[in-house]
Order: C-alpha cells, then sequence, then structure tokens
C-alpha cells in the first residue's frame, strides 16, 4: 500500500469527523506509516509507540482489537488497533468517543480493504 493511500485515508477521517485535529497510522511496530494534516512530532509518535506497546500487553495476539480513549487538557486521545495496524487520532473537548471511535473503525477496516487504492 502506497504512502498516499494511507494520507488519503487519514484526510478522509478528518473530513468525516472535523473534532479529529489529527491522525495517526502506525504499524504493528509502532512505527509511523502516515499522518495528516500534517506528519506528527516526535512526542506524538512516541505516544503512538508506546500505546501499540501497552495494547499488546494487554492483548498479545495483533488479531485482537482494542481501542484506548484518554481525557487529557484540552481534548482527547484516541487509539485503535485492528489486524496489524493502529491509529491514532487526537481530537478537540467536545469529540463523542463513540462516534470518534466507530469512524476509526470504519477508516481502518476500508484500508484493509483496498478501498482508497486509486
Amino acid at each position: 500500500m502506497e504512502a498516499a493511500t494511507q494520507e488519503l485515508a487519514l484526510r478522509y477521517l478528518l473530513e468525516l469527523s472535523t473534532d479529529i485535529r489529527l491522525a495517526v497510522l502506525l504499524d504493528q511496530a509502532g512505527a509511523l506509516v502516515a499522518g495528516a494534516p500534517d506528519r506528527p512530532n516526535e512526542t506524538i509518535q512516541r505516544l503512538g509507540a508506546e500505546l501499540i506497546s501497552e495494547a499488546r500487553a494487554i492483548a498479545p495476539d495483533e488479531g485482537d482489537p482494542i481501542e484506548i480513549d484518554v481525557a487529557v487538557d484540552g481534548g482527547a486521545i484516541f487509539f485503535v488497533r485492528e489486524e496489524g495496524l493502529a491509529l491514532l487520532c487526537l481530537t478537540g473537548p467536545f469529540a463523542l468517543p463513540g462516534l470518534i471511535l466507530h469512524d476509526m473503525r470504519i477508516v481502518l477496516n476500508d484500508l484493509r480493504r483496498g478501498a482508497y487504492d486509486q
């Protein structure tokens, strides 16, 4: 899958949910695959790697889906891991967790199916 495909998927997610300020796609090792609207800084990339590690501790089988959401000052952090891909999103304070997690799962599923391939 090309980087442009993943970036297109993340941009679609940002359009789908205007509450999402940043979306980051990670591989199963925690390495950055794509980010939108811009490439995330190193702090966000480290956070993603730490969440991948925590998800692995909670559910060692990569096939087991994991969802984590954390409220922080000024917003929230959402993390979804499904079948080897992980998506991290930062939102504003008024995001609806159920809706954000649903949209994230939809985009991950679409990426696996190749829905954004050109």
